[in-house]
């Protein structure tokens, strides 16, 4: 035998025996805590979730813990309260409370039978905007929402540039929204009348992105710049499958609600925005996320990161060996949004033009002669 083909099948030996599975142990009876809470720069009423995650093998899912007292203190020594208003869901008051960059926040958490819970420690870092958003052609694998089989289709990435001139940047976190636009009108007769042309103006926002969108220079020479960050993939389908609308309710200026009808029907997109969501993140924060995305990508391969629970930033400050899980978050946010045009043909260029944030209350709905406040024109 060649002394090549002996090397390989050595070393083949040693992985497979240094292969052992591994088997996750289960806390079959124990209830843990979960903790879900996130404040911003914005002045809104922030949320704080409070759940037991049931015994492995319980029919229940959760319980909330109610009646718990929840407040927020920074590093001046102000403290916040949040009250519940619902079963384990705890709210501040938008008006005492904005989060301030700069400032360092930490949750505290009294539970009714005596147990407390705190977070480490969160510095929010001021919120960052896009330099630049531009887009590429590209094509895209996705699942054909007609027979469900996977097709390529063609569209663009949509990018974004960060820049600094004076900091590091931090991590960031993006989120978006593509909300289309579409139109028509009918003539709906009422009795003893001509029928009137009622016009409908609706919007429809597609289906969000699984993923976590994360980035960070961990690796660059630039620290004050991220160049080509993929935010979002928009096809080139000029259709919409929209829902279809009919009259509703009277309203008091005499206009109508629109009512939705089970039934859809194509209609041409008039117009595509894209609201783009970008939180800053401190390093404790990223490194969470990042643990995270991690583990919902992982295929099974070799060296990828076995699924366990996420190390959160949350313990019991009366009984160190109690397991409680969850993050509290601190990450200030900048919105903005985006017309996105349709693909030049000659050019394969996409016109992108910045507008004002004004999201649509609903993910889906329409508005009955009237052209509602986020229509853009």
């Amino acid at each position: 035998m060649k002394p090549v083909n002996c090397i390989i099948l050595i070393c083949f030996g040693f992985l497979v025996s240094c292969y052992k599975p591994y088997t996750a142990s289960v806390e079959s009876d124990e209830e843990i805590l979960i903790v879900d809470g996130m404040i911003t720069n914005e002045a809104v009423s922030y949320k704080i979730s409070l759940n037991y995650a049931s015994p492995f093998y319980s029919d229940n899912i959760v319980k909330p813990l109610n009646s718990a007292s929840v407040y927020v203190s920074d590093d001046l020594g102000n403290s916040y309260p949040f009250r519940e208003s619902r079963n384990g869901i705890y709210k501040s008051d938008s008006l005492k409370f904005t989060g301030q960059p700069g400032r360092t926040y930490t949750l505290h958490i009294e539970a009714p039978d005596g147990e407390t819970y705190e977070s480490g420690p969160q510095k929010l870092i001021h919120e960052y905007y896009p330099d630049t958003v531009y887009a590429e052609a590209d094509y895209q694998e996705t699942i054909s929402r007609f027979n469900e089989i996977v097709v390529t289709v063609r569209g663009a990435n949509i990018l974004a540039d960060i820049r600094s001139e004076s900091d590091t940047l931090p991590g960031f976190r993006f989120t978006s929204d593509l909300v289309e636009h579409y139109f028509y009108a009918l003539n709906i007769p009422p009795p003893e009348f001509d029928p009137p042309l009622y016009s409908f103006d609706c919007s429809q926002t597609g289906s969000l992105t699984p993923d976590l969108n994360l980035v960070k220079n961990e690796y660059s020479l630039s620290m004050s710049s991220v160049k080509r960050h993929e935010v979002y993939f928009i096809d080139d389908e000029i259709y919409v499958e929209g829902r279809i609308y009919e009259l509703g309710s009277r309203t008091p200026d005499l206009t109508y609600k629109a009512s939705p009808t089970p039934y859809r029907q194509s209609y041409p997109v008039a117009h595509r925005v894209l609201y783009l969501n970008q939180y800053s993140l401190n390093n404790e924060t990223y490194l969470y996320y990042k643990s995270m995305n991690e583990q919902l990508t992982s295929e099974g391969k070799l060296f990828d990161p076995i699924a366990v629970q996420l190390n959160g930033n949350i313990k019991c400050t009366t009984d160190s060996d109690k397991k409680v899980y969850g993050f509290f978050e601190a990450s200030a946010v900048s919105r903005t949004s985006y017309i996105i045009g349709f693909r030049n043909q000659r050019n394969d260029e996409y016109l992108i033009t910045r507008t004002s944030y004004i999201h649509p209350p609903d993910p889906n709905g329409c508005w009955i002669n009237k052209v509602p406040p986020f229509w853009v024109h």
